[in-house]
């Protein structure tokens, strides 16, 4: 998935100036992910967490494990323990989430992928 994270999804604030690998994509990518893997009913919960001044979202997963496909963003590691599970500000993928859903489709057409809607 992180193939299709391109500078065009970014928020203004995250185009300019030399940023880390991911930065600014942790929202769009983790909503696009959980709605991809069938979202609530697959047991996915987004987590989002204060990390390095900014906010950071990221997956709990059906087994409790961390699925976060920006990490390499910070320099410290995110203490996901401190963690809070949340839902996104819209039930349906955003804008940006639904870009990397139909990239992610039209790169990996035999990816198997559930809907959550």
């Amino acid at each position: 998935m992180r193939s299709v994270l391109t500078p065009d999804l970014l928020r203004p604030e995250y185009r300019t100036g030399a940023r880390r690998p991911y930065a600014g994509h942790c929202y769009a990518a983790s909503e696009a992910y959980y709605h991809l893997r069938g979202g609530r009913l697959a047991g996915f919960t987004p987590m989002t967490a204060r990390h390095e001044g900014e906010s950071h979202w990221w997956l709990r997963g059906p087994r409790g494990e961390i699925i976060d496909l920006t990490a390499e963003q910070f320099a410290v590691p995110v203490p996901y323990g401190v963690g809070r599970g949340c839902g996104f500000l819209t039930g349906t993928p955003s804008r940006r989430a639904q870009i990397i859903i139909e990239r992610v489709r039209v790169r990996y057409p035999d990816l198997a992928t559930r809907s959550s809607r």
